[in-house]
């Protein structure tokens, strides 16, 4: 690893390139989420017909450690010289509500009004009117009717956007900090909140739920981006190397206890966000551009894909041979939650994040997060 000494201290948010390698990483970490989700559908298929389930025995949420280490990362990139400067942590958290929230909601009440007017298609009741005001305001919560107790809201996954959140307003509360001093401060928060989930033995569903070990890979994000404005960069055999051994360590070491967590996957998925932040540019091959378009696309992707997978479970029931192989189901869920998407993204996502920012139509501007905007757009507008 090599430390440019003339390199900035820090990254002005108006001259962010996008890294599309990070994209590349978004995309992998959705993908693996979606096969998880895709196999385990298939197992509900093959229960049904008294068969054995394809796939193979892995816990594929490891995906959700490689986003909460881009996520740790990407905030603080972004930011730059914002810290330490007056209103910059309302822009920010303005910033992040905008990216975030109209997407979930538009998805939440979709579930909601199926569960209400189509209650025979969700696997789980809709809830009490607490549990869903709670999940429309990121505020963990138990699922009743779930077949185990768990925290999450009414549509499911976004018990990851709840981590989200609580970053984003810890990191938000600390930006009245230079940048270093912020991260260091932030680390002694999170670090006091997991500690004190375990010597106090914490039971309040919030307070238990938001102390979770899996908070300190938001931490190693953001370490890694103070490491890529200090001038640390890897060349690309070290960079290929850490990436390969990253992915091979998520896989191996996914369902590990929950307070081992961070070390036994946070750490390996550190070790392939790293070789994407500080390792050389992928070449720009045709599977480069598609991965880039589908990290472009992962929040839709992760977001929707259980609607899809949920939706193409009714079409296969009721048209496809029983003697196909439910390998091939599986396969299905996962591109057709891929191609679903995209035009989400493009159609909706996109155009509601500009809408909601307030950029005229046709008006190049920086990008603020590199998720909100196309490699080609991000492009014309830092001039690379």
């Amino acid at each position: 690893m090599s430390r440019r000494r003339d390199a900035p201290t820090a990254i002005p948010a108006t001259a962010v390139p996008l890294l599309e390698n990070l994209q590349v990483c978004r995309a992998f970490a959705a993908i693996t989420v979606v096969i998880g989700h895709a196999l385990h559908d298939a197992g509900v298929v093959a229960a049904g017909r008294g068969v054995g389930a394809p796939g193979l025995k892995l816990d594929w949420t490891f995906g959700v450690d490689v986003f909460f280490v881009i996520s740790g990362f990407i905030m603080v990139y972004v930011s730059g010289r914002n810290f330490a400067k007056p209103g910059a942590a309302w822009q920010f958290l303005r910033r992040r509500l905008i990216r975030i929230v109209p997407l979930y909601w538009a998805l939440t009440t979709l579930l909601l009004i199926t569960g209400l007017l189509l209650p025979q298609l969700l696997t789980i009741p809709v809830g009490s009117l607490s549990y869903i005001v709670s999940s429309y305001l990121f505020i963990p919560e138990w699922r009743v009717g779930a077949p185990v107790a768990e925290i999450r809201p009414l549509l499911a996954l976004g018990w990851t956007l709840n981590y989200e959140m609580l970053f984003y307003v810890a990191l938000a509360g600390v930006m009245f900090l230079p940048a270093k001093r912020a991260i260091a401060v932030l680390s002694v928060l999170f670090a006091a909140a997991v500690t004190a989930r375990f010597a106090f033995d914490i039971q309040q569903t919030q307070l238990m739920f938001w102390s979770d070990p899996i908070i300190l890979e938001f931490l190693m994000g953001c370490y890694l981006a103070l490491a890529r404005q200090a001038g640390w960069r890897l060349p690309a055999p070290a960079a290929l190397l850490l990436a390969t051994a990253g992915i091979v360590g998520s896989v191996l070491n996914s369902g590990s206890a929950a307070e081992l967590r961070p070390l036994v996957v946070g750490l390996p998925a550190l070790m392939l966000v790293a070789a994407a932040a500080l390792g050389p540019s992928l070449p720009r091959l045709a599977p480069t551009r598609i991965a880039i378009l589908l990290g472009d696309a992962s929040y839709a992707l992760y977001l929707s894909h259980p609607l899809v997978i949920r939706s193409l479970r009714e079409v296969w029931l009721k048209l496809a041979d029983p003697a196909w192989p439910l390998w091939v189901y599986a396969v299905l869920c996962v591109v057709a939650a891929s191609l679903a998407a995209i035009p989400i993204y493009l159609l909706f996502e996109q155009p509601m994040t500009r809408l909601l920012q307030g950029k005229a139509k046709g008006r190049p501007e920086a990008p603020e997060d590199p998720a909100t905007v196309s490699p080609q757009a991000a492009a014309v507008s830092t001039g690379r």
